[in-house]
């Protein structure tokens, strides 16, 4: 299991006034709690949602793997077998959470132009209750690996909670059968090594002023864990997955910073 663990902190942001909301939020487009016409899949989505809870629970007790002080970065990542698990945090930005609206909505293309490591990520498919779309993730490795290539269900979960500010993305190869019979090609199978994600995720939570009333920022966590295919040393695995984490959580400050 990947599980690769990055908290961003930037005490040099902290502040204790209320931010505005962007004037480039997006309305939610995702399915709303309960509103999911699938029981099977608000059931998935639910358990995965857990999942990501309970894994930040736990990501304290994980090694740290980067640490940044002057700009309130860690990583952690922890290894069992040939899987990797990344968690990153981002405790303090000083924006509002609607502002991360539209990276996540348009994260097929926002999210290629923020981590070098993503070729791209291409829309495959709505399933028949609009709750979930399959993608399709490119990832570039350093030579000479082969690029990996993920085939896997996503998640928009906007306004998730009874706290309207708060929005989850989630990704999980869970049920992809149907999308890799109709999706992966001979010719990937040839050029790419498959790798898989269990769970990757993106959390935006608000955070509130000593009277819990103001909203003064926003909170950033960012999961991933999986399996990135193939026979990788362990020691390519701890440089390239802490800074795959890192970069994906700084990428989506800087989108929207």
């Amino acid at each position: 299991l990947l599980l690769n663990i990055l908290s961003v902190a930037n005490a040099a942001s902290l502040g204790s006034s209320p931010v505005s909301i962007c004037s480039n939020r997006v309305a939610s487009t995702s399915q709303p709690r309960g509103g999911f016409q699938s029981s099977s899949i608000l059931h998935n989505a639910q358990n995965l949602e857990q999942k990501v809870l309970d894994l930040f629970d736990s990501s304290s007790t994980l090694p740290v793997s980067i640490s940044r002080p002057k700009e309130g970065i860690e990583v952690r990542t922890s290894f069992e077998g040939n899987n990797i698990v990344t968690i990153a945090e981002a405790k303090m930005v000083r924006k509002h959470p609607d502002c991360f609206k539209g990276f996540l909505t348009n994260f097929n293309d926002s999210f290629p132009k923020v981590n070098p490591m993503v070729q791209n990520v291409d829309h495959l498919e709505t399933d028949e209750y609009n709750s979930r779309e399959g993608v399709k993730s490119i990832l570039k490795f350093p030579y000479p690996l082969k690029k990996r290539i993920m085939i896997h269900w996503k998640y928009l979960l906007l306004n998730r909670s009874e706290n309207e500010n708060e929005h989850m993305l989630i990704f999980s190869e869970g049920g992809n059968k149907n999308l890799m019979g109709n999706y992966f090609t001979p010719k990937e199978k040839k050029d790419f090594v498959l790798g898989k994600t269990y769970l990757s995720a993106y959390w935006i939570k608000p955070v509130y002023d000593s009277d819990k009333k103001n909203i003064i920022g926003t909170t950033i966590r960012y999961v991933f864990s999986g399996d990135t295919g193939g026979t990788i040393p362990q020691w390519i695995q701890n440089a390239v997955g802490p800074k795959t984490a890192l970069d994906s959580v700084k990428g989506i400050i800087n989108h929207v910073i």
